[in-house]
């Protein structure tokens, strides 16, 4: 086996702990450098891409309602999505904006759907019907109320991985 050692041999501990090794088992079994980092950097993909997602999630669930829920009037939809989507339990959200597209066609802003401005903001090419609920005086969490202003506008992303992670009021004022 030209040369190697394969007889087996002892090793001791700094508690003098005696350990029979065999080299070649030894040898094949250790561990190599980029062998040792490939689990971790598969795990911080996987959980910056969970993050990715949930964070998506989160913008999904913030700022989409298509189609638009039916609700008697604007006021009652503000009323009722800002308290459906969990807006409203700890602190009354102070302002919010639905989009009224699908999710698809604001994805589509952070590739060819939009222009890019800087870092990771991108204005939508295009126009979607929103509406914009502002807390009303007097308002209190678990009891908040809303005024609602319902227009067509165009809208400002924070994109991360191609997905918006963030509505940016930009043109919402």
């Amino acid at each position: 086996m030209d040369g190697a050692v394969t007889e087996i041999h002892h090793s001791d501990d700094s508690k003098g702990t005696r350990t029979w090794v065999d080299p070649v088992t030894e040898m094949a079994m250790a561990p190599r450098g980029p062998v040792l980092l490939l689990p971790l950097v598969l795990l911080t993909t996987g959980l910056a891409q969970i993050t990715d997602g949930a964070s998506y999630q989160q913008f999904v669930n913030q700022h989409v309602d298509f189609p638009r829920s039916r609700v008697p009037n604007n006021q009652n939809y503000c009323d009722l999505l800002m308290q459906r989507r969990a807006l409203t339990h700890l602190v009354c959200k102070p302002i919010n904006t639905f989009i009224h597209e699908p999710a698809g066609q604001l994805r589509d802003i952070c590739r060819r759907g939009g222009r890019h401005i800087k870092r990771n903001l991108y204005d939508s090419k295009r126009t979607f019907r929103v509406t914009t609920c502002r807390e009303a005086p007097g308002s209190r969490p678990r009891h908040c109320r809303y005024r609602a202003s319902v227009r067509v506008t165009r809208v400002r992303v924070a994109c991360n991985s191609n997905l918006p992670m963030h509505l940016d009021p930009k043109y919402l004022s």
